[in-house]
């Protein structure tokens, strides 16, 4: 794990600041924010990939989902420079967002609701929306680039269900970046209701999650992450990375990653939206 850094160093090193005791009094006025966390001191420990943000500065991103994305893509080590996407669950464009600033050539917005996508990626000429439109839609069979990496955020779907329709419409070919939320992966009505999930729960839904993506032929599981921001409630979710080819090669042993993934996203605290 990479080692973490001093609040006051990340602050200076990213330019958010132009010296020194500026970054000290933004951080003693509880206006410094790390994966939506609140920054209580200077000398704090930070992870060096943790996002930061500033009360008072815009976001980087149109949503929180934005944030989300930039750490799985580093964790991951993608490279989203020149290529084509397709954002499926995009609302209002996090994931999108993030996409066109880290070099995306394209991104089709895909989401069944209707005028939820930011107006400012309405009018960006790399983004292509396709609202009122499910991930099984026969047109996104025939895009034209066709995407070779998928980001996928669906509402109320295990992925169980979105994976495989994700794999026709690249046709069984390229990459997926997955958002876990592990609340839609399980039967249990109960933690649906009240949105809690038993903190060894979580392993458990990665585990299995994994194990069904690696069952069908032409996908495999690389690779699995935390957020670094929770969901609305607090929930904890996590990334995860799945390859497809026509013959993929074995699985690789994703149990010490899944460990370590739990654990970080069980040390966050539940995201705090600035105002």
């Amino acid at each position: 794990m990479a080692k973490k850094l001093k609040a006051l160093d990340r602050l200076l090193q990213e330019g958010l600041f132009p010296e020194e005791k500026a970054a000290r009094a933004a951080i003693l006025a509880g206006e410094v924010y790390a994966a939506g966390q609140r920054v209580t001191g200077a000398g704090q420990l930070l992870a060096p990939d943790a996002p930061l943000h500033v009360k008072g500065q815009a976001l980087p991103y149109v949503a929180k989902g934005g944030l989300k994305l930039e750490g799985a893509l580093r964790d991951f080590g993608v490279d989203v420079t020149g290529r084509v996407c397709i954002d499926a669950g995009a609302s209002t464009g996090g994931f999108t967002h993030c996409l066109v600033k880290a070099g995306a050539a394209l991104v089709y917005a895909v989401d069944v609701g209707f005028g939820q996508l930011m107006g400012s990626l309405r009018q960006n000429p790399r983004v292509f929306n396709l609202e009122k439109t499910n991930i099984s839609d026969e047109k996104l069979l025939s895009l034209d680039p066709p995407p070779t990496l998928g980001t996928v955020d669906l509402s109320y779907l295990s992925l169980r269900r979105g994976i495989p329709a994700f794999g026709e419409v690249l046709h069984r070919s390229g990459e997926l970046i997955c958002l876990v939320k592990p609340l839609f992966e399980v039967d249990d009505m109960e933690a649906r209701r009240t949105g809690i999930l038993p903190d060894s729960a979580y392993g458990r839904v990665l585990t299995d999650l994994i194990a069904d993506v690696n069952a069908l032929p032409w996908a495999r599981a690389v690779n699995v992450t935390h957020s670094p921001v929770t969901g609305n409630t607090g929930t904890r979710e996590f990334f995860l990375h799945v390859r497809l080819c026509p013959s993929p090669p074995a699985a690789p042993d994703l149990s010490g990653a899944v460990e370590a993934a739990v654990a970080r996203a069980l040390a966050l605290s539940e995201y705090e939206k600035k105002k």
